[in-house]
């Protein structure tokens, strides 16, 4: 139904940097075009849909317009800016990192920017999801950045700034994008409004906001859809678009069936709504906020009462963690529905109503070469720390986690749900732990993950500087 659809999107795009929505950035790209001399390469960082590949496009045609308004500020009418717009120039190049990553890739690119503009005055390379390229070819890239030819310019984007070689940072200029905010949302919606007719209100454009995630594409797709049946959007289609039509008892409901472990009816009730034409991104973003709030009002942090049928606090946490994850891997899935499914699967494995106490499946010691288990305690948040860089979600697991003695060269770590313990006995995930912890301590470091024993419910956690007992994560008398 959408093929012939105008892509609003794109049709709204901004063409120059002051038009561009985001306030900071704005004001960031329009003191640095205004110089005589503009960097030779840049770094776009930032979420999906905050106008990073826009913005690239703008850089393009203000280092090449032939007739700008001012310096830095393309005046969208001369031949290299209606080239640029049209997307026919050969002197801008785009390139997608995620099928273009490999080391012959980036050597074929660095034979291609010796040789010079064939209209222009600049070549720009524009590299999306930079982030995907292996080592090899960022090594390569790295030698094209240290002494590039004068008539190239590089815009690299992604996603995931923290995955670049710090060498590759520190040869750009960086432009931090950041999720839009809602009033920034709202204007650029209007835009769209005004050049399309449509009659809407603007508290119905402050929901579309709210639930775009910050995401200026989002925000307009939301729209767009809002507009297939007529110029009025009336407060109701809006009401029924963000909430794909789920009642807030049959959601509750249907979040007490992931709670109790029935995944099979979980799973059908998914495959439904979404067959229905719910769209997966919100509807895993509804329920993390559900979850949140859920939490929050039973903690008395927010007022109210919930009437949400999960009463173990220690329970609902982790299930909001594993949910919040399952959250944030949609957006890049090759099938987008795969995270939650796989979440849904995971909880009820983990049996979240009666959590499994197991009795010490091998003799642990104290002590294991020159080191202690007192020593690996205090030395445990520093191997946090250490890896944060590797790998966000090992670390946030390993929080969780607890140093619990040795067993020959082997750290046992106790675990507390048997989901986070399948997830880190994943090989790659083992191997990569391994090699933090042996570096953190100096020495080989083999691990054996243990779930958490009766024995244990005073063992001490430690998760973002608060102090926890096993009794306070499973709840009060699960242990016992």
């Amino acid at each position: 139904m959408l093929v012939n659809m105008p892509a609003l999107y794109l049709k709204y795009r901004p063409k120059s940097v002051n038009q561009l929505d985001e306030v900071k950035v704005r004001e960031q790209l329009e003191r640095i075009l205004a110089a005589k001399t503009t960097p030779h390469a840049w770094l776009f960082v930032g979420p999906k849909g905050t106008g990073k590949t826009s913005s690239a496009r703008i850089v393009a045609k203000a280092v090449n317009c032939l007739k700008p308004k001012k310096l830095g500020v393309a005046c969208n009418h001369c031949s290299a800016c209606e080239l640029i717009d049209k997307g026919g120039s050969l002197d801008i190049i785009e390139i997608d990192a995620a099928s273009n990553r490999g080391i012959d890739d980036i050597r074929e690119l660095r034979e291609r920017v010796k040789l010079s503009p064939s209209i222009l005055k600049f070549k720009v390379y524009i590299i999306d999801e930079v982030h995907m390229l292996t080592n090899e070819a960022f090594n390569a890239l790295l030698k094209t950045l240290e002494e590039p030819p004068a008539h190239v310019k590089f815009i690299l984007c992604t996603t995931q700034g923290e995955k670049l070689p710090e060498t590759i940072v520190s040869r750009c200029f960086k432009v931090e994008f950041a999720r839009a905010s809602e009033a920034e949302l709202v204007e650029a919606l209007k835009r769209v409004v005004k050049g399309e007719n449509l009659k809407i209100g603007g508290e119905e454009l402050i929901k579309i906001a709210s639930a775009s995630d910050g995401s200026f594409r989002d925000a307009v797709k939301w729209l767009e859809l809002l507009a297939l049946e007529g110029k009025a959007i009336s407060s109701k289609k809006v009401d029924s678009l963000i909430n794909q039509g789920v009642s807030g008892k049959v959601f509750d409901d249907w979040l007490v069936l992931i709670f109790e472990g029935k995944s099979k009816e979980a799973l059908g009730w998914l495959k439904t709504t979404l067959a229905g034409g719910a769209d997966v991104r919100l509807l895993s973003l509804r329920i993390v906020e559900r979850l949140r709030e859920a939490l929050l009002t039973k903690l008395k942090v927010l007022s109210g009462e919930d009437l949400m049928a999960i009463d173990d606090l220690g329970q609902l946490e982790q299930l909001t963690k594993l949910m919040h994850q399952a959250s944030r891997e949609v957006k890049t899935a090759t099938i987008p529905s795969l995270p939650l499914e796989l979440a849904i699967l995971s909880w009820q494995s983990a049996e979240p109503s009666t959590p499994k106490i197991l009795e010490p499946e091998v003799k642990v010691t104290q002590k294991s070469g020159k080191i202690d288990v007192d020593q690996v305690r205090t030395k445990w948040q520093e191997i946090l720390k250490a890896m944060r860089p590797h790998n966000h979600s090992l670390e946030a697991l390993l929080r969780s986690c607890s140093p619990y003695g040795f067993e020959g060269n082997y750290l046992v770590l106790n675990v507390f749900y048997q989901f986070h313990k399948d997830r880190l006995e994943v090989d790659r995930h083992k191997k990569l732990v391994e090699e933090v912890v042996s570096a953190a301590l100096n020495q080989p470091v083999r691990i054996k993950y243990l779930l958490a024993t009766k024995s244990d419910n005073l063992m001490k956690v430690v998760d973002n500087d608060i102090i926890k007992t096993a009794e306070e994560i499973f709840g009060a008398g699960e242990v016992n």
